[in-house]
């Protein structure tokens, strides 16, 4: 899997709480991404329904294809109602109640591996896509050259 962001900041967030959030599909946003969340939901549910415990994932900044983090899931498909990420401690609601818990993430303020990966299969507005084995692996070899990574674990 990969789950993608507008920042760093937000994967460093991710990285100190060891989990994920997507987007509420009822979340009041601009209209053009309410539109993307609506129309999406049923693939992002689907998508999301297939996470499982153990599966890895790539966590990338959407628009630069850095990605900074690798994650191995412990646990999903609950709803969690506390503010954690910084628009929702900004605006005092939460927006990203689909969360995910890692078991271990790896973390970079630098990019692990700087690449747009070929998704065919991104759910635009809940940044949540499948990677092929091979994008996977060409990460997990990066990691070995990445001098600076962050590891927590629970």
């Amino acid at each position: 899997m990969a789950f993608f962001s507008n920042n760093l900041k937000n994967i460093n967030v991710g990285f100190e709480h060891l989990m994920w959030g997507f987007w509420d599909r009822d979340a009041q946003v601009q209209q053009k991404l309410k539109e993307k969340l609506i129309k999406n939901w049923r693939v992002f549910i689907k998508t999301y329904n297939r996470i499982k415990p153990f599966d890895h994932c790539l966590i990338q900044i959407a628009k630069t294809g850095n990605i900074h983090a690798v994650a191995v899931i412990k646990s999903t498909q609950f709803d969690d109602q506390t503010l954690i990420w910084p628009l929702e401690i900004q605006r005092g609601k939460v927006y990203y109640p689909w969360r995910v818990e890692f078991s271990l993430i790896i973390c970079s303020e630098k990019p692990i591996l700087r690449r747009f990966i070929k998704i065919e299969s991104y759910i635009d507005g809940y940044g949540l896509a499948e990677v092929s084995p091979t994008d996977l692996t060409d990460v997990l070899n990066a990691l070995s050259k990445s001098p600076e990574l962050k590891i927590k674990a629970k």
